[in-house]
Parts: C-alpha cells; sequence; structure tokens
C-alpha cells in the first residue's frame, strides 16, 4: 500500500474532501473510482494547471489556494495534508477557522510536536499508520475533534497503529537509527537517550 492509497483507506464515501498540496491531484482521481467529488487544491498555479489537464473530469473542483484560504467552510470536512513538513501543517491549520470532522496528516518530520500541537487546535490522534515506500517509513496521523492528555510515549512514537507488524519493523528501524546518532555523536544527548529507552520500552509491548 502506498501513501495515496493509505490515505483512501482513512476516506469515507460520503467525506467532503479537501487535498490541499494536491500535486498531480492522485488522491482525487483514485476517488474518483467510487464517483466521490473531491478539491483538490494547490498554491502552484502551473500544478493545477498540469493536473487539469491531465485529469478532466469536473467532479474534481481544482483550485489555486494558499493552504485554506480559497476554501469555504460549507464545502468540506475532511482535510488532507500530505507531503509537506509538520511547521507547514501547522501554518495552514493556524489560518483558518475551519473546523473538520478529520483531518489525514502525512508529515516529513516532528511528528511529536504536530501531535501536540494539534492538540492544541483541539483535535486529537485516532489512529496511525505507518507506510513503507520506496524503502522509506512514513507516519500517516488520523486526527478527531478533542482534546487528550498525551504520555511522553504517544507524544514521541505514536499510538493506535493500524498496522502493528509495520509499526513495530519501523520502531526497530529507529532504534536502530538512534543507536548509530549515539555512537557517532561526541555530545551526550538526552533526547536521543529518551528516545531509546521509549522505543526498546515500546518494543517490548508490540
Amino acid at each position: 500500500m502506498n501513501r495515496i492509497e493509505a490515505i483512501f483507506s482513512f476516506i469515507d464515501e460520503k467525506d467532503k474532501v479537501v487535498d490541499v498540496g494536491c500535486d498531480q491531484a492522485k488522491l482525487s482521481k483514485l476517488l474518483l473510482t467510487r464517483n466521490q467529488c473531491s478539491i483538490a487544491s494547490d498554491i502552484s498555479e502551473k500544478v493545477i494547471k498540469k493536473a487539469k489537464e491531465s485529469i478532466k473530469d469536473d467532479r474534481i473542483d481544482f483550485r489555486v489556494s494558499n493552504g485554506l484560504e480559497k476554501i469555504n467552510k460549507d464545502e468540506v470536512d475532511t482535510l488532507v495534508l500530505s507531503g509537506m513538513g509538520t511547521h507547514t501543517i501547522i501554518e495552514i491549520l493556524s489560518n483558518t477557522k475551519i473546523k473538520f470532522k478529520k483531518i489525514i496528516t502525512i508529515s516529513n518530520n516532528y511528528h511529536d510536536i504536530l501531535r501536540e500541537k494539534m492538540n492544541t487546535f483541539g483535535y486529537i490522534v485516532s489512529e496511525e499508520q505507518i507506510i513503507k515506500e520506496n524503502n522509506k517509513y512514513y507516519n500517516l496521523i488520523l486526527f478527531v475533534p478533542g482534546n487528550k492528555n498525551y504520555s511522553e510515549s504517544e507524544l514521541l512514537i505514536g499510538l493506535n497503529h493500524k498496522d502493528i507488524d509495520l509499526y513495530k519493523e519501523y520502531l526497530e528501524y529507529l532504534s536502530n537509527k538512534y543507536k548509530i546518532i549515539k555512537k557517532t555523536s561526541e555530545d551526550k544527548n538526552k533526547k536521543v537517550d529518551k528516545m531509546l529507552e521509549i522505543i526498546d520500552k515500546k518494543l517490548k509491548t508490540v
């Protein structure tokens, strides 16, 4: 399962979807297979023009928009933010008053910061799924409305993972990564030690 297929699996048929940073609109194209309309948005006019030329279908509403600036709250209830960094996701959500029933993210860094900041926006982690694509690991997180006091472990390595076997593989990858960092670093790094402690403890229970 690739990233687009994974995102698709978290979307219900009645969800009103906006894919921000849609790139080639692959998700919207996949949604068409079950006759589902969506908004495909990107900040790049060139990207949107190319996507419109390759996918000629009126069920996809293509828009050039900086984040959610040109999206109306009554049009959508499900937000997809994939292929961007955590700080970009936070910036997009900081600049909108739209409240979503579901936000699906795949950020490429700082997942602990994302989980914590989303809590301040009024969203909690419902489910997570590790995706392995081209020998790289990606962390999909499904957020829903709510508020939660996370443990340190939950913030750092996630919770409610959908694919336990792949999650365990990902944790083993992280463990090896941090062991190499610790071995090659000349300075004592408390965060690396804490991550190794949490990961190793989690590996014993999954």
